[in-house]
Order: C-alpha cells, then structure tokens, then sequence
C-alpha cells in the first residue's frame, strides 16, 4: 500500500481493514497475496510488459478475486515510475472499476479514494488530468448512489468542486461544497454522530484550506470554520489521535500562515496550542512532530529583534541567495537611495493585499531615488501554467525553478521591483524584527533604519506613504 497523504483517511482505511480479525483462513488468504505479489514484482523486474500480460491473464481467470485486482497498484506505480503514464493510468482505472463494482464494501470505497490519490500522482509527474478527471467522475457519481461512508465521498466532493471551478462553473462549485458541508455538520449534531463522521467533516475541511490546491473559492470561509471545528471536535472525541493530529496541524497553520500579520496574536496563538497538545503528545507521535515545528517557530520569533532596537540604527545586511525581476546586484548599488525592503510571500493572502500600494509607490517615487527591494524565501512552490498561479508542490523544486516562479508570479501581479530570495536558514528576518508578514522597513538615504511596519490595511499604508515623502522631501 502506498504512503497516504491524507491522514484521517488513512487512520479510516486502517480501521476498517484491521476490523476484519486475523482468522485462520485470513491469514491463509494474506500467504497466497503475498505469493503473487512476490511472483509479480519478479516479473516486473525483469519487463513490465511481460508483468502486465501476466497480471491480465491472471485477472481473466478469476476476475472476482481481490487480491489480484489489488496487485494493479503495484504494476501501476512501477509503470509510472518508469515514465509509462498512459499504461500506469489503465491499471489504476481498471482497479478503480473493480473497487467501484465492489462498493457496497467499505473497504473499497476508501480504496477507490486511494487510487484516485495515486492517479493524481500521475497526474502532477505528467502534466495530463484527462485520466484523473475522468475517474474523479465516475468515482463521484457511483459512491453518491448510496450511503457511502462519508470520509471518501467528501473527499471527491472538494475533488469535484474543484474540476467545477476550473470549468469557470463557480456557482456549481461553491453548491456543491455547501451541500456537502451541511450534510456532514447535520450528521454531526444528532445521535448519529460518531468519531468517524467527525472525521470526515474535518478532513473535508482541511482539504478545503490545502494551500497546495486550487481553494480560492472557499478558502477564506472554510479556513474560518476549520478553526472552530477542531477545537469542538477535539473537546467531544479528546483520545481520537487522527482529531488531535488534525487540531495539531491546524494551530501549526494558524500559528506560521494565518496570524502572520498580528505578532501579538501569534504569540498567543503559540502559548495556547503548546500548553493544550502538551498533553497529547506523549501518544501521538505527529502531535510530537508538530508540537517541535511550533516550539521551533517560536524560538525564531524570539531571536527576531525588537522593532525599537532597529529604528534609528543602520540597516542590517542583507542575506541574498539569489535575485528574481533583475540581474545580480549589491546593496552598494542602492546607496543614496530611500529603501523599502518588503517582507512576503506568495502563500501569504495579506502580502497580496498590499501589492496595489507597491505598485503605487514604485510608480509615483521611482524617479525620486526611492526603490523597493522585496525579500522572501524558498517554500517549494512551483507554477502552474494551466491554471496560472503558483502553488505549493508534493516535488522538490529546485532553486533556480522556484526563483522562476517567483518571477512568473511578479509578472502576474504586475510588480516590477526587484526581489532577493533568501537561503534556507538565513537570519535576515531575525535581523530586521520581522514577527509576521508583510513586513516593511524603510531605510533612508543614508542607510539608517527609519520606519517599521508589519500587517496590511490602509493605515499601515497610509504611514508607509508618509514616511517615504518624508525621507524623499516630497
């Protein structure tokens, strides 16, 4: 079975299966899977067409058996893995039908959810969603014909919605999601609620608020209800170890994404969630991982140097991994002018909020020796040409290709200033108190620190604009 992404999903799967005991015959039948599986990973060692004439002919035989169904899973990821997509997607879709065919077992219907995550695999190392949309589809309109457990079918709604809204069919998309968000919080206020449903409404959140997908329709709002949702779930079902990963990983967001703006606030933020997942992380070891990112966000906070301590004094240096929207410069190449070096990010919904203010400035200062310098970092991001945005990719990306994408997202949004990319690890962010971001500090013309501000809105901007006329004698 491959590695699960989605946590909750995946804690659902495992319980399902290991309901089903270890009798006698079970464990004859698990010998028997891992005979074939053994006999078809030598066959695909030695060439995978042979593994899948094999395989099929297997199938033909006895195409009821589950077991050989399931091994199209493992001849689908070695294909993939060897570049043969459109082959790796026949398998997954013949997996998919059986499953499908198969429904009215629960097991099959997490399964099916679980193949379509491997096809969305395909998907992103192929750069085709034909296949994927497809089964998103069929597995959509097939689970929805019955009571279906709730935590897949969810799961293919936000899929869904989101195929909607790449449709530019908005209203379908935002209706959809709804629909589905009340049927779960309804089933969650009777008697019929249970842990697992709980996990279902909090996972479809979650999937709604993943900043590596394509959520722009829902993400304020579900980022809102996902905050209030796991801390009621975490009160009502507190040994559920997938909620208290979940209420984990969420007070992570809100602590280094969502609260970016108000320092103060995140350090609170922080406070609360170390003092309640203390608790929890004794058994739960994601809760640990989670509760170390935390305490690690908080030290760097910590190091970040007072905002009073900077005013007035010469400008840190500056820690340049690499340039985006110009070609290599020093900050010697600045001297004599004002600057205004900005603190941001591309995931960062407020740094967006503020771009019409420096396209502003850049526009009516620029000819008065004023520049804006942009600082961000690395966060794995890459472009997407399709969809024209950047995101958050499950691949490592490259430096040199996130700077691209930094460059593609600069142009999308009309910014013509230059931006330095920090390297991993840097400490420029300490070294000019940056908290939370956007983050502005201005220089003078001699280099000396005059203003600091963090967080948008247009009195930030209003006396970032004063100071800059100020400095400049405007």
């Amino acid at each position: 079975m491959q590695n699960c992404s989605k946590a909750l999903l995946c804690a659902a799967l495992f319980a399902v299966l290991f309901s089903l005991g270890t009798t006698a015959q079970e464990k004859n039948s698990l010998a028997e899977f891992r005979r074939l599986h053994d006999e078809l990973r030598d066959k695909m060692a030695d060439d995978l067409i042979a593994a899948t004439i094999y395989l099929e002919s297997k199938i033909e035989v006895d195409p009821e058996s589950e077991d050989l169904n399931v091994l199209r899973q493992s001849l689908a990821s070695r294909l993939a893995s060897e570049g043969n997509f459109k082959a790796a997607n026949e398998q997954f879709a013949k997996l998919l039908e059986f499953q499908l065919q198969h429904a009215q077992d629960a097991r099959n219907q997490y399964g099916a959810w679980m193949t379509i995550q491997s096809m969305q695999e395909v998907a992103e190392e192929s750069g085709n969603t034909a296949s994927l949309n497809e089964a998103i589809e069929l597995a959509y309109i097939r689970l929805t014909k019955f009571d279906a457990n709730l935590l897949p079918v969810s799961q293919l709604a936000v899929l869904k919605a989101r195929l909607l809204a790449d449709d530019g069919k908005d209203k379908e998309a935002k209706d959809l999601v709804e629909e589905h968000v009340a049927k779960l919080a309804k089933t969650n206020a009777t008697s019929d609620a249970t842990e697992e449903s709980m996990q279902a409404y909090v996972a479809m959140f979650r999937a709604l608020t993943d900043e590596g997908e394509d959520n722009e329709l829902w993400f304020d709002q579900s980022k809102k209800e996902l905050e209030a949702l796991v801390a009621a779930a975490i009160q009502k079902y507190p040994d559920s170890l997938p909620l208290q990963s979940s209420y984990a990983e969420t007070q992570l967001l809100k602590i280094t994404r969502w609260s970016q703006e108000d320092p103060d606030k995140t350090k609170e933020l922080i406070d609360t969630a170390l003092s309640t997942l203390e608790p929890f992380a004794n058994k739960n070891a994601a809760v640990r991982a989670t509760l170390k990112r935390i305490e690690l966000y908080k030290m760097q906070m910590s190091s970040a140097k007072p905002k009073e301590s900077l005013v007035g004094k010469p400008a840190p240096d500056w820690d340049i991994d690499g340039w985006v929207n110009t070609i290599d410069m020093q900050r010697e190449d600045l001297d004599g002018k004002v600057v205004l070096l900005d603190f941001w990010a591309m995931w960062c919904g407020p740094c967006i909020a503020t771009f019409p203010h420096l396209r502003k400035w850049r526009e009516e200062f620029g000819d008065e020796d004023f520049e804006i310098v942009g600082v961000t970092t690395y966060y794995n991001f890459e472009w997407d040409e399709e969809k024209n945005r950047a995101s958050r990719s499950r691949k490592d990306v490259s430096a040199a290709d996130e700077r691209q994408t930094i460059a593609r997202f600069l142009e999308h949004h009309k910014l013509e200033h230059p931006v330095i990319v920090t390297p991993e690890g840097s400490g420029m962010n300490g070294q000019y108190g940056v908290r939370g971001i956007p983050h502005v500090v201005l220089i003078d013309k001699e280099g000396v620190v005059q203003l600091i501000k963090t967080g948008a809105g247009k009195e930030t901007a209003a006396a970032i604009q004063k100071k800059i006329e100020e400095l400049l004698g405007s």
